[in-house]
């Protein structure tokens, strides 16, 4: 868990609803502050991440979840590397038997 504190997103509200397919939950946010929140939090391939939780207690508008920014980012520690992986052959691959039927191993793409 972060020490960051919460970046909660403005002007929004999240409800949770019975649906004749169960719970679902209704999000409203007002446009331009959304734009506008978009736009300061973009990460660097272009995307904002939001987490919804459930609140404690119901807000004064009826909202029973919050939307705020996920901010994790994953660590160097937290991508694996090639060389963290065992090599594989062929006997690895489940129903690796399969693969002369296909041609693969005489392709070399094993």
């Amino acid at each position: 868990m972060s020490n960051e504190k919460a970046i909660y997103v403005p002007k929004s509200s999240a409800k949770a609803r019975q649906s004749p397919i169960g719970e679902v939950l209704r999000l409203s946010f007002k446009v331009d502050e959304l734009v506008a929140f978009v736009r300061e939090h973009v990460n660097e391939k272009g995307y904002v991440n939001f987490e919804v939780s459930k609140r404690r207690e119901l807000g004064t508008y009826g909202d029973t979840h919050a939307i705020k920014l996920d901010t994790w980012q994953p660590t160097k520690q937290d991508r694996p590397t090639p060389t963290d992986a065992p090599p594989v052959d062929s006997s690895d691959i489940p129903f690796s038997w399969l693969l002369p039927l296909v041609g693969i191993i005489g392709a070399g793409l094993v």
